[in-house]
C-alpha cells in the first residue's frame, strides 16, 4: 500500500488490544521515526518511540482516553510553525504505520518535560544553547524557553481490538466537501485538495481553508475555540502533509513559501504552495 492510498484507508483507532507489536516490527516503527521530515529546518522535531506504553498511560492518568500497548511521543524546540511543523512530519509516521498494518490514534499532550526525562533522552540546556552568551536575565529565561525540546504531541499505535477493523470501509467520511474548504478551484486540482479533505483533526475541526488563485494555493486556518488554538496547528501541518503526498502521487513539484496574501477576516495564514 502507497501512502497515497493509507490516507483513504486509515482511520483513528481509540480501541487497542494488549497485544505487544513483535519486537521485529518495532524496529521498523523506530526506524521511521528516525527519519522524519519537515519543512523548518531550524527546527529540531524528534520522535520517541515508548515501547512500554504503561508509562504514557501512568503520566496521562485520567486524560489518557486511549490505551494503547505503545505511544510516540513528540518533542521539539519552538520556532516559527513548529507545531505545524510537527503535524507535517508525524503524518507521514502515521500513514506508513498503517502501511505496515498498525493503528494508529492522535492524542493530545498534556505531559511535560520534566515527565518523561526518566525514559525519554533530551539534550539538556546547555547542550540546546550551543554556548549561546546571554546578555541579561530576561533573554536567558527567554532563550531557554525557545530552546528546551518539549513533548507537544502523542501518537498511540498497536493492533486494533479484534473487533474494531484496522481500515476505513465507508468512504463516506465525515469531512467538509471540497467547495467548502477551497474557493475558486480550479477543477483540475481537486484530485490534489481532495486528500487534504480527508486529513484527521482533534475533535474533528477541519480547521483548514484554501485559496486558489493561477498555480498558487494559500492555505489558511480558520479560527476557532482557544482550547483547540495548539492542536489546530497541528492539524494544519497534517493537512499539509496530505497535499503533499498527493501532489506527489501526480508528479507535480510544489515549493511552499510565505508570501504577502490577502488578510481575511477571522482567518490565519499558514503557507502558499506554488505548483510548477
Amino acid at each position: 500500500m502507497e501512502l497515497y492510498d493509507a490516507i483513504f484507508y486509515r482511520k483513528s483507532i481509540r480501541k487497542y488490544s494488549n497485544k505487544r507489536v513483535k519486537d521485529s516490527l518495532l524496529e521498523e516503527v523506530k526506524n521511521v521515526c528516525s527519519q522524519i521530515t519537515y519543512l523548518n529546518k531550524e527546527l529540531n522535531i524528534k520522535a520517541h518511540v515508548i515501547d512500554r506504553g504503561h508509562l504514557v498511560r501512568i503520566l496521562m492518568g485520567k486524560n489518557c482516553k486511549v490505551k494503547a500497548p505503545h505511544y510516540i511521543i513528540v518533542t521539539s524546540n519552538k520556532g516559527n510553525d513548529y507545531l505545524q511543523n510537527i503535524g507535517y512530519a508525524m503524518e507521514e509516521v502515521v500513514l506508513k504505520l498503517t502501511t505496515l498494518g498498525l493503528a494508529t490514534c492522535w492524542l493530545e499532550c498534556n505531559i511535560k518535560r520534566e515527565d518523561i526525562l526518566e525514559f525519554v533522552e533530551l539534550p539538556d540546556l546547555n547542550e540546546e544553547q550551543n554556548d549561546t552568551i546571554v546578555e541579561s536575565e530576561e533573554k536567558e529565561e527567554e532563550l531557554e524557553k525557545e530552546n528546551l525540546e518539549q513533548p507537544y504531541s502523542i501518537i498511540a499505535f498497536g493492533y486494533p481490538e479484534e473487533n474494531e477493523g484496522l481500515f476505513r470501509t465507508n468512504k463516506n467520511v465525515d469531512r467538509k466537501r471540497v467547495n467548502h474548504i477551497c474557493k475558486k478551484l480550479d477543477k483540475n486540482l481537486e484530485k490534489i485538495i481532495e486528500p487534504l479533505r480527508w486529513a484527521p483533526s482533534m475533535k474533528n475541526s477541519q480547521p483548514w481553508i484554501l485559496y486558489n488563485n493561477l498555480n498558487m494555493i494559500h492555505l489558511y486556518e480558520e479560527k476557532q475555540k482557544k482550547n483547540l488554538k495548539d492542536t489546530n496547528k497541528i492539524s494544519m501541518g497534517i493537512a499539509l502533509r496530505h497535499f503533499d503526498i498527493a501532489c506527489n502521487k501526480f508528479g507535480l513539484e510544489v515549493e511552499y513559501s510565505k508570501i504577502d496574501v490577502k488578510k481575511r477576516l477571522a482567518k490565519e495564514y499558514y503557507i502558499t504552495a506554488t505548483l510548477k
